[in-house]
């Protein structure tokens, strides 16, 4: 009887509301209203010819979890690593719900998660929702302008729409986009056409999961998605968790973290800190009736590196990056690099400082070196810059991260301005600008480890710590 009494009073405390317990402006693995999957790779070649990704090769998987009783409808947007948006849908869960999501599905398959709500599922067969209360506390439920929305055909991306996501996330041209681009050209020069890619085509980008109260294909730079107090169509419900693996099943290789979990609370808005920074806050500095509510991420990092031994296939950092830049032109942008002054006007991302150590305390400081001020793009195009995109994997040893050591560790000041982006920026000097890292030390098929880096600021802070003088200290 007590063990039944607990259950319920648990079951009762996560459906009021769904309010986690972590602490905002510290990023936490807790219950939240917005996760971030802050980086993808995909294989979506069609090497069989057969009109539709192969599905073989790198894939990302990702998790959205549903901590409460209550039912709960998540919001998925696709960015690339310009951060255009591509691509958004809704995905239906039942109260302790589970949905996996594959990449390769989505953009090579245009296949989305098949869910429904109550009014769209009146039989209980595409979402159940568990047996009896007495076994499972979990409910149904129905959402705003959800009905005639699910199920979703299977598959729904087709056509030209499939086309625009594809060469959007491969960095190839757009028909669409009068033949621009919508991320930067990794992949070399092709293109995806009825739903085929090139032998050897790899999509990039992130993708966010925002708990909302209604079905809608907003993107969250929209007009409306945001309303101070959770009244938009997102919610400031802190009911979402999840996780996230990347593999690559040809080289027996796999790793996988927790998503960024994003806490939102409805007293929390732009005065709420020295920043006026929020998550989402490059989208809504202009709307009056906006407001995400939701915490900023870190602004300063530790990350470790190991370049030999066990770990013989070296390390890699995936960075996330905000160029407090709302990407709101339609027509997309000149294809190419931004290194050689393609894409967006802010690209390629400066960084205020990169330090790494060997383990016997050595230094050397690394990427933007040449001065000039901390502006994106650099205002010396031979500055060297190591993160340059929204979303990043660099692995340590190339390129201008290249620390002359085999162990140690880096100190990572992501800070930026950005002179064409949300007026003034944030922070005091306008020189705040937040980010994520993961670290992944890699073993060559034989192993992995992933892990998130040490967040040493927020974004909360008005601080853009330097290592200065000979002993390293770190000074604001």
């Amino acid at each position: 009887m007590k063990r039944a009494t607990l259950i319920l009073m648990v079951a009762s405390l996560l459906a009021l509301g769904g309010q986690s317990f972590g602490e905002l402006c510290t990023i936490d693995a807790v219950p939240a209203a917005t996760l971030l999957l802050p980086n993808f790779e995909v294989d979506i070649s069609d090497a069989d010819g057969d009109g539709t990704a192969d599905c073989g090769g790198i894939d990302t998987l990702f998790s959205i979890n549903n901590a409460s009783a209550a039912p709960a409808l998540a919001h998925v947007t696709l960015w690339t690593d310009w951060s255009f948006p591509t691509l958004d849908f809704d995905v239906f869960l039942t109260g302790y719900d589970v949905q996996t999501i594959s990449m390769c599905q989505v953009i090579g398959r245009g296949r989305l998660p098949v869910t429904a709500d109550e009014q769209n599922d009146p039989s209980d067969t595409i979402s159940p929702h568990g047996g009896a209360f007495s076994d499972n506390p979990a409910w149904d439920g129905s959402f705003a302008n959800c009905a005639g929305v699910f199920p979703f055909p299977d598959p729904i991306v087709v056509g030209g729409l499939l086309d625009r996501v594809q060469n959007g996330h491969a960095g190839y041209p757009i028909p669409s986009l009068g033949g621009n681009c919508a991320g930067e050209e990794l992949n070399g020069s092709g293109s995806c056409s009825g739903g085929s890619c090139p032998t050897g085509t790899i999509a990039r980008g992130y993708v966010t999961v925002d708990n909302v109260s209604s079905c809608s294909t907003f993107f969250p730079n929209e007009l409306g998605y945001f309303v101070d107090g959770g009244l938009g169509i997102a919610n400031d419900n802190n009911q979402l968790w999840g996780d996230y693996f990347k593999i690559d099943p040809q080289n027996n290789f796999a790793q996988g973290d927790n998503l960024v979990h994003i806490e939102a609370d409805p007293q929390f808005n732009a005065g709420s800190t020295a920043t006026g920074y929020t998550y989402y806050g490059r989208y809504i500095s202009g709307n009056a009736a906006g407001g995400d509510n939701r915490e900023p991420l870190g602004t300063t990092w530790g990350a470790r590196y190991l370049n030999g031994g066990a770990f013989d296939g070296g390390t890699t950092f995936t960075v996330w990056r905000d160029s407090t830049d709302d990407l709101t032109s339609g027509s997309g942008y000149a294809c190419g690099l931004c290194v050689n002054g393609a894409g967006p006007d802010w690209c390629p991302l400066n960084e205020t400082q990169v330090v790494c150590w060997d383990e016997a305390e050595d230094a050397v400081e690394l990427c933007f070196i040449f001065g000039g001020g901390v502006i994106s793009p650099p205002e010396d195009p031979s500055d060297p810059v190591c993160f340059p995109l929204e979303t990043n994997t660099v692995q340590v040893g190339t390129g201008a991260l290249t620390p002359p050591w085999d162990f140690g560790w880096c100190y990572l000041n992501l800070n930026t301005t950005c002179s064409t982006c949300v007026p003034g920026g944030f922070g005091s000097n306008g020189d705040i600008a937040q980010s994520h890292v993961t670290v992944n030390h890699d073993a060559l098929g034989r192993f992995s480890v992933g892990l998130s880096a040490i967040e040493l600021t927020s974004a909360c802070q008005d601080v853009s710590p330097q290592i200065m003088g000979d002993i390293g200290d770190i000074i604001p």
